[in-house]
């Protein structure tokens, strides 16, 4: 097991998901927990779940991500969220499951209709849930239908039914609107009452019910009344609340942030029809005596470049320079709604979970970085490099049979891909030569060593083997160390790893961590390039077939 010990002890006593990933980082297992660091140090005791997955699962797993939430519902949404969009190989039982359903009122339309759905992002809708089981969610919208008289039918049929309503009226459960325009105030009105509920305020959804089921009941309508008594019992045993306030979370996000040792973690939770959907890291060392200063440009630049501001944003009384970031946020949004930054008291609980979200990560981050450094000493130890190579560029060619030829480039940085620095290069040489290509490559590169955005790597990796090193070699490196990466033939394990300085692989044993930064890069440098020569390939043949057939 890769995952080391003093991660999990230091995880949150919180509700919310865990995602176990592989060396990849690839996820395997997405769950959620009502506690968070008992949940996942249950899978490092003796007496864990004993099912055949796990198993196979704590054999693979590498590394563990988390976000805590306010409660069980906010995690078992988010769970069913992040399971749906990531695929998790490990999660049998509930990747092809259904996500948990809520109640949904349309309020823009005349005459709102109560319906099911999946999905929580429509700020013209107010939401009740998630529900459980659909049975709950079936019962719920039945008990609406039934007090409040709130159609259920589709824009199509209620346009049908305009001038005849449907059986629906007849039998009590819908006021219907469809033939009667008069009713509107009356169905505004009950709209509201539904809207007060939605917000989690049961209790005048059941003094209503109790006063029905009593004038039932003084009329000796016992059959009636005895389902008001039975809907009543049903609320109050199985009604599934989302206990957060949807009319304060509609759209809205929530920034904590954390500091350790000069160390910067901030969290922001993205809350949508007021749930919690998903959130964003952003972790950094200190980069001036003015942490504040810091902090401020690193949320500022985060929003600056998003396409939507939330309507909403929470912040605590002590975050750094905020009447700064209130004169950003105004200046980037395009939206005609006003940004609203709140700092009140009463939103104190959301901020102490963005908090604790962002403690709990910058334990987390601190403790990669010391594994990263530790991973490349490695690295400079078994390919003797001259220094710690914290700033990786590796080079691919892809090309068909010497057609449509392209080499790339990508740039690892502290072991983790930097895509900014990644470029890709046409390449001139003719015919299949990936020697006389890669050389090319390298050779481009080199020449722009002193320009803006070129800053000289601590290695260059190649995609390839000895031949392609000895060809680089004969370039001036600058003083930069280079390598080449092979795959393993059929009968051996390992990929290997030459120098110019060493006839025989390096020797990574027991480095396996280190070894897959270098296997990561080159896979990334295998796919950037790929890409690259699939889309000049489809144009060299679009612009064929408009030559050989002019419009």
């Amino acid at each position: 097991m890769r995952i080391d010990e003093v991660i999990v002890k230091n995880l949150p006593s919180k509700p919310g998901i865990y995602i176990f990933k592989n060396k990849n980082s690839e996820t395997l297992y997405v769950g959620k927990a009502k506690n968070l660091q008992k949940r996942i140090s249950s899978y490092f005791s003796k007496s864990r779940d004993s099912r055949l997955n796990i198993e196979f699962l704590m054999r693979e797993a590498w590394d563990i991500d988390f976000t805590s939430t306010n409660s069980e519902e906010e995690a078992l949404m988010l769970e069913s969220k992040t399971i749906k969009i990531r695929q998790p190989k490990y999660n049998i039982l509930l990747k092809d499951d259904k996500t948990y359903a809520s109640l949904r009122i349309e309020l823009n339309k005349e005459f709102p209709r109560i319906s099911s759905s999946r999905k929580c992002d429509d700020l013209n809708s107010i939401y009740l849930g998630p529900f459980k089981s659909s049975d709950g969610l079936k019962k719920t919208k039945k008990l609406f239908q039934k007090i409040f008289g709130i159609r259920d039918c589709s824009e199509s049929k209620f346009k049908l039914h305009r001038k005849r309503a449907c059986v629906y009226k007849n039998i009590d459960m819908c006021l219907g609107p469809c033939d009667d325009a008069n009713l509107k105030d009356a169905y505004s009105q009950n709209i509201s009452s539904i809207k007060t509920i939605f917000k989690g305020k049961i209790g005048k959804l059941k003094k209503e019910l109790e006063e029905k089921m009593n004038r039932m009941a003084k009329h000796e309508q016992f059959e009636e009344a005895s389902f008001y008594r039975d809907e009543l019992s049903f609320l109050s045993n199985n009604y599934y609340f989302n206990s957060t306030p949807r009319e304060e979370l509609a759209n809205t996000d929530v920034i904590g942030f954390y500091i350790l040792d000069k160390k910067i973690q901030i969290v922001i939770l993205f809350f949508r029809g007021g749930y919690i959907i998903d959130k964003a890291n952003l972790y950094i060392e200190a980069k001036s005596k003015n942490i504040d200063l810091d902090i401020y440009q690193l949320v500022s630049q985060f929003y600056s470049k998003k396409t939507s501001i939330p309507e909403k944003i929470i912040l605590a009384q002590d975050f750094p320079c905020i009447l700064e970031l209130k004169k950003d946020l105004k200046d980037f949004t395009f939206s005609k709604n006003k940004i609203n930054v709140s700092i009140k008291k009463s939103s104190n609980h959301l901020i102490k979970l963005a908090n604790d979200n962002a403690e709990g990560y910058i334990v987390q981050n601190i403790k990669e970085e010391e594994e990263v450094k530790l991973s490349l000493n490695k690295i400079k130890l078994a390919l003797n490099l001259k220094k710690l190579p914290n700033k990786i560029e590796c080079f691919d060619i892809s090309n068909t049979q010497g057609t449509n030829p392209v080499a790339s480039m990508v740039t690892f940085v502290n072991g983790v891909p930097d895509k900014s620095q990644y470029k890709k290069f046409k390449i001139n040489t003719k015919g299949p030569n990936d020697y006389a290509m890669m050389l090319e490559a390298v050779d481009r590169r080199l020449k722009r060593i002193n320009d803006k955005g070129w800053e000289p790597p601590d290695l260059i990796l190649l995609d390839g083997g000895k031949g392609h090193l000895n060809k680089i070699a004969k370039l001036d490196l600058n003083n930069i160390d280079i390598a080449s990466i092979a795959k393993p033939r059929k009968n051996e394990k390992n990929d290997k790893i030459y120098t110019i300085n060493q006839s025989k692989p390096a020797d990574f044993s027991g480095n396996i961590k280190a070894l897959n930064i270098l296997i990561n890069a080159r896979n990334e440098a295998h796919r950037f390039a790929l890409t690259f020569h699939r889309d000049r390939r489809k144009k060299a043949m679009l612009q064929s077939n408009l030559k050989e057939n002019p419009i």
